[in-house]
């Protein structure tokens, strides 16, 4: 088997590129990681309050729904006497 000295041939060094000294940073990771974290803290938040929201609605209408069987039962007892 021969060998391909090719192979062995030093690798060409890659010219950098200038880089431009008012352009923003570049992202990273760890920046993002944080965004994504923040951002599911968040909705992690609105969830809790949607279903507290939730809780106190069904309360609410539980309320209504007592109060409305409470002036229906006297309005037919007014009726009655009539």
């Amino acid at each position: 088997m021969a060998f391909n000295t090719k192979m062995f041939k030093t690798m060409k060094v890659k010219k950098k590129r200038a880089v431009d000294p008012n352009a923003p940073p570049r992202p990273n990771l760890l920046s993002q990681d944080k965004k994504l974290r923040e951002t599911t803290e968040a909705f992690g938040k609105l969830h809790n309050l949607v279903a507290s929201q939730d809780e106190k609605i069904a309360d609410l209408q539980g309320k209504f729904n007592r109060m409305q069987q409470a002036f229906d039962q006297l309005v037919t007892y007014v009726r009655k006497d009539k």
